[in-house]
């Protein structure tokens, strides 16, 4: 038994030893893969789409490229986010949100919790050891990662955690000398059962955007992909009260239906959905009713369509901006923005410098320069606005 017991011990040290040995490389294969362009040579947009997107306010509510193995001050020849990309694309906030637990079985429509594979990669990444573990660890240490990122950018990306941050924020004449702000988020509660102080945690990491679930079912509530699809546990009423005490936004992508009526059921809670489909274009899982985009409308919410296939059924801008048409046509101008799920292992057909291209969508779709300006920032500005705590 002792002989079976060392064997086990030694092949368990090997494979710690191959992770760490190949991580890197496979690291970048995996996110050059995962993270794509559809076009790698795309046409140059019209004129008057340069025009028009020279001068509006953007910001996106999700992108997951703390996740990944990259400098986010540098430009990368991978992945869809970092900073010179996000000022090229005439971007002035981007939430940067932190994927924390993903069951190796994932699928849309009925996902077990099992067999977490990210704390195999902050083995693999040489994370904190903490991380190997815990869910709540891994999300501050991918804030820690973005807090860098601002602390190396000498004052171009800043980190939003309050409304007086948000002062000044994209105001610039030239994308070269734009500030960007960034706004963190942690995409699922993957919390221990009673744990409401890891809210809290979070929150003092400066985490605002609180996304309850993801590809599982948790502790908290059900996800829209999870093998109960339930709704708030007790334990879950609890965290998002603790949230909306805090000063906090509980995001609502990922969730499962009952969850989402929930959470809409609860007046001062503010919400959003970060990233998502509708099912008026694009039916599935993953994407919202007509009924949950009228209710997140009513609750003064925003609803952030997202950049892939899965949300949008269509691999280019003018997808994206058919889903949005039928968003704004459900729920109003006001509650429409961008939600890219930027590096967060999709396909998309622009990086984050590329974003001109859906200002050259939404106007081949018929919104006008207004209603362009709403979408592509000013609803998520105002959003955050009446949302956020007034200090960090």
């Amino acid at each position: 038994m002792f002989r079976v017991i060392l064997g086990i011990l030694a092949s368990v040290a090997v494979v710690g030893v191959l992770l760490v040995a190949f991580a890197r490389p496979l690291d970048r294969t995996i996110d050059a893969r995962a993270n794509a362009v559809a076009s790698s040579s795309p046409r140059d947009p019209a004129s008057q789409a340069v025009e028009t997107h020279r001068r509006l306010w953007i910001a996106d509510l999700h992108c997951d490229a703390a996740f990944w193995d990259r400098d986010l001050v540098a430009r990368s020849e991978r992945g869809h986010v970092d900073l010179p990309r996000l000022r090229e694309g005439n971007v002035a906030l981007q939430v940067f949100s932190f994927p924390n637990a993903y069951p190796l079985a994932s699928n849309y429509r009925r996902t077990p919790a099992l067999l977490d594979i990210v704390g195999v990669a902050a083995l693999a990444r040489r994370w904190p050891r903490s991380t190997w573990y815990s869910p709540v660890a891994r999300a501050r240490h991918q804030a820690s990662i973005v807090y860098d990122a601002a602390r190396e950018s000498e004052g171009r990306l800043v980190v939003i955690t309050g409304v007086r941050d948000l002062t000044g924020i994209g105001a610039a004449s030239s994308n070269s000398a734009r500030t960007v702000g960034a706004i963190l988020a942690v995409e699922g509660l993957h919390i221990a059962r009673g744990d409401v102080e890891a809210v809290d945690d979070l929150f003092a990491s400066g985490v605002r955007v609180f996304g309850l679930a993801h590809m599982s079912d948790n502790s908290v509530t059900g996800s829209a992909h999870g093998w109960r699809k339930h709704g708030l546990t007790d334990f879950g009423r609890r965290v998002v009260a603790r949230i909306d005490s805090l000063g906090g936004i509980v995001d609502l992508a990922h969730a499962s239906e009952t969850t989402v009526d929930e959470v809409l059921a609860m007046p001062s809670v503010a919400v959003m959905v970060s990233h998502t489909g509708v099912d008026g274009t694009c039916p599935g899982e993953r994407n919202l009713s007509d009924h949950q985009l009228a209710g997140i409308a009513a609750h003064d919410g925003v609803i952030g369509i997202g950049f892939w296939r899965g949300a949008v059924c269509g691999d280019d801008a003018a997808a994206i901006a058919r889903a949005m048409r039928h968003a704004v046509g459900v729920a109003g101008i006001d509650a429409v923005a961008l939600g890219s799920d930027f590096d967060g292992a999709v396909r998309t057909p622009f990086d984050a410098a590329g974003m001109v291209y859906m200002t050259e969508a939404l106007l081949a779709e018929g919104f006008d320069a207004s209603e362009i300006a709403r979408i592509m920032g000013l609803n998520v500005l105002e959003f955050f606005l009446r949302s956020l705590p007034p200090e960090g």
